[in-house]
């Protein structure tokens, strides 16, 4: 941690100033009375973040999103913005306070441990882990969770603005990945910032402006999400592409096996996987088709592989494909190449 807090220094001084100063403008509520919220991490959707979670949009006991997708889970009062690996989460993501306001509430010291839902009640009333609090004008708060033992650096009681960083991305409370859970309110009831105008128990396609627009993030909804992917010399384990330290296994032209694989948030019921590696005479070395999945699936790893032929591998390209469709449309191609 203390590799992490100096670099977390080294990123205040070095950009603190400029993170706050482009942020002037969220913070202020409209005419309509909703608030404008800077991005709340520094960090890129599609890039180095994620949305794994989004606000829940079932009172009852299903669940649903705001675009009446699979992406949240029941009574999830907040959205989740994931990080792909520890490794990344490792080199420390800044997080930002949305709007200016005043500090209400703080917690640190809560470890920072990736958690089994069965484990989950191992943190009874620390859920939100290392947390921030503030409040905002005309009765709007944001809460920001599961940051990083040590990290929080916002003071009860102080202003902040809009855009300065607050602590760090982390893994403490009851969470199973790297990611900031924050839940925006006002007066109280939850909003979701990706359609606040919409109803808690109402869904469209169409929701309408965010409060992080005007964020230059892309906010399209997107499920699907390709989070990880690659070529490794043998079977793939979540918790070492959790770690990051899939480059430590890349094989070569020795190796005694050839195996791809991918990690993807956001499958839907219905989705159709399938998985090929193509050798470099264009011919398939190995494919598999899966059926469609009976349930939608937060998070999903599979791997394909071929144990090395007598001859040897092949010298040149060789190409991995993985495709989702669903009643026979393709919804996603994910392209990746090795070479030999």
């Amino acid at each position: 941690m203390e590799h992490t807090l100096n670099a977390f220094a080294r990123f205040v001084l070095l950009t603190g100033l400029v993170i706050v100063s482009s942020s002037l403008s969220a913070g202020r509520v409209s005419a309509d009375g909703l608030i404008a919220l800077a991005f709340p991490l520094e960090c890129t959707l599609g890039d180095n973040c994620f949305v794994q979670n989004y606000v829940d949009h079932d009172s009852g006991p299903g669940y649903r999103d705001f675009h009446c997708g699979a992406m949240t889970y029941d009574g999830h009062d907040g959205t989740d913005f994931r990080i792909p690996s520890m490794e990344i989460q490792h080199k420390g993501i800044a997080v930002l306070a949305a709007a200016s306001g005043v500090v209400r509430r703080i917690r640190d010291g809560v470890p920072d441990v990736m958690l089994t839902s069965a484990a989950k009640g191992n943190v009874t009333g620390e859920e939100c882990g290392n947390g921030v609090v503030i409040d905002h004008a005309d009765g709007w708060q944001t809460q920001y969770c599961h940051m990083a033992q040590g990290s929080v650096t916002a003071v009860l009681g102080s202003k902040v603005k809009s855009g300065q960083p607050i602590g760090l991305v982390g893994l403490s409370g009851a969470t199973e990945f790297p990611h900031l859970h924050l839940t925006v309110r006002h007066k109280g009831q939850v909003v979701d910032p990706f359609a606040p105008t919409l109803d808690l128990n109402a869904c469209s396609d169409q929701a309408g402006p965010t409060l992080f627009d005007g964020s230059g993030q892309n906010l399209t909804y997107r499920n699907h999400v390709v989070l990880n992917y690659g070529f490794m010399d043998g079977p793939v384990h979540n918790d070492e592409v959790e770690a990051g330290h899939v480059d430590e296994r890349v094989p070569g032209p020795d190796s005694d096996a050839l195996v791809a694989y991918v990690r993807v948030i956001g499958l839907e019921k219905g989705d159709a996987q399938s998985f090929a590696i193509i050798g470099p005479d264009g011919e398939p070395v190995v494919s598999r088709t899966y059926d469609p999945l009976d349930k939608a699936k937060a998070q999903n790893l599979i791997y394909i592989g071929w144990k090395r032929p007598k001859e040897g591998w092949k010298q040149g390209p060789y190409a991995a494909l993985y495709s989702i469709s669903k009643d026979g449309s393709t919804l996603l191609n994910k392209w990746f190449f090795l070479q030999f």
